[in-house]
């Protein structure tokens, strides 16, 4: 019978103390960095859904104020345009209302000076026919 081949024990010997040596400095510590990575950018996931869901309500909230804000402007322009409209129409009144004033005078006064030409006419109109007659006659025409 032959001894038992003992390069067979001394690889297997090898073998396992080469795996614990990897297993104790070099898979462990890799293994406890990347599930380091792991639970950081699980963190950091979780920290950047936070502000991000912090970011959405406050757009929403800036969006909700300048919406009221575009109410309330708008609401402002109306209430101003409208006293514009008020202030103009009043001061188209008063001066509608000047302007038929005036237009009243002057024809009034127009009135008064076609009647005062319409005299005057009269009054001229049997001097001059007087006038007119007594050169085609003439003669002196007599009243």
């Amino acid at each position: 019978m032959q001894p038992p081949n003992l390069s067979l024990v001394i690889v297997m010997v090898c073998f396992w103390v080469t795996y614990l040596v990897v297993q104790k400095f070099l898979l462990k510590p890799v293994g406890g960095v990347l599930a380091e990575r792991r639970r950081r950018i699980e963190g950091a996931e979780t920290e950047w859904q936070a502000k991000h869901d912090e970011f959405l309500a406050a757009t929403d909230r800036l969006e909700s104020a300048l919406e009221e804000a575009a109410r309330s402007a708008a609401k402002v322009r109306n209430d101003h345009r409208q006293q514009a409209l008020d202030r103009r129409q009043a001061l188209l009144t008063t001066a509608r209302q000047q302007a038929d004033g005036k237009l009243d005078r002057a024809l009034d006064e127009l009135a008064t000076e076609a009647a005062a030409a319409r005299s005057q006419l009269a009054d001229s109109a049997t001097g001059l026919a007087r006038l007119f007659a007594g050169r085609l006659l003439g003669r002196e025409v007599s009243q």
